[in-house]
């Protein structure tokens, strides 16, 4: 089992939401931002009204988050309380094994910024998850993430990956469907992809030189719809 060691305090938060499946598909689409307005340390929630992806979602059925409402922009009271409730409390005594769960247990000090980050913030209820925003990070830090698309590939299924197996990423800017596309690899069959909404962090560090090697860390879910996650290292 791999810990996070090396975390990064994020600015801002990038909320993604889960599209009901089409012709087979689930697609997750950035809808907004949260992020702290530097001059007063203030978090708001705003709505990338003007984006593709929110257009798409306007088309899936997204209504917007159910505590902001989707006519206004820009919400900017209660933001992180109301994200926070999807958690379990932290005086909860089972609290230090949910961050076991999320390989945090080895860090101090954890803000709510950065729990909401690394834990997703997921809720079986409905589909959003919350990312940090990592474009700008300095190495070394390590995150987690969920392969996308992993039971899309034709003829794969869980008995193909073990747990500690190496993965690659690869950038591929002549997918038909998303041009800031990144391919994960393993064994030399490509496992899925990077989230869309994770990926153009992951070209940064590339163009950058940073080294960005990822072992795969769990396998959850169900044959007919696995769940793979990697645990990922960036280094300078």
């Amino acid at each position: 089992m791999n810990n996070l060691q090396h975390i990064y305090e994020p600015e801002r938060l990038l909320l993604v939401w889960r599209c009901a499946p089409s012709k087979g598909m689930r697609t997750r689409r950035l809808v907004a931002l949260i992020e702290k307005n530097v001059n007063d340390d203030e978090v708001c929630l705003r709505y990338l009204k003007n984006s593709e992806d929110f257009a798409l979602a306007l088309e899936s059925g997204f209504e917007g988050y159910p505590a902001f409402e989707i006519s206004v922009d820009n919400h900017c009271k209660g933001v992180v309380d109301a994200f926070m409730r999807r958690l379990p409390p932290r005086k909860r005594d089972d609290f230090k094994d949910y961050l076991k769960r999320h390989r945090l247990a080895d860090i101090q000090n954890l803000s709510d910024m950065a729990l909401l980050a690394y834990t997703n913030a997921k809720l079986p209820s409905d589909g959003f998850e919350l990312y940090p925003d990592l474009s700008e990070a300095r190495p070394p830090f390590e995150l987690i993430i969920e392969i996308a698309g992993f039971h899309y590939q034709n003829g794969l299924t869980v008995d193909d990956v073990f747990i500690g197996d190496p993965v690659s990423f690869k950038a591929e800017s002549d997918n038909q469907h998303d041009k800031n596309a990144v391919g994960i690899y393993s064994g030399g069959r490509k496992l899925g992809f990077v989230d869309r909404a994770q990926a153009p962090a992951f070209r940064k560090w590339k163009a950058r030189g940073y080294s960005v090697a990822g072992t795969i860390e769990r396998i959850n879910g169900t044959a007919e719809r696995p769940s793979v996650y990697v645990f990922v290292s960036v280094k300078s």
